[in-house]
């Protein structure tokens, strides 16, 4: 019975591209990833949740609502 491969030989074949430093080695894609996630991280911290656009006027002094 034959073998069905999952990927192309040609991609299996193919190496990917690594930048190294000391001992820390990353594949450039997997690089790229992480730096989106750490993009989009910052971007949900800094950016504002969505507020209804209601306004709230303050009131000085007593309202009917206030009376006994």
């Amino acid at each position: 019975m034959p073998v069905i491969a999952a990927f192309p030989a040609w991609a299996i074949a193919a190496s990917g591209h690594y930048l190294h430093s000391g001992v820390i080695s990353v594949s450039v894609t997997n690089l790229l990833i992480v730096v989106a996630m750490l993009v989009l991280f910052g971007l949900a911290l800094v950016l504002p949740f969505p507020r209804p656009r209601t306004t709230v006027h303050p009131t000085v002094g007593p309202t009917e609502d206030d009376a006994p």
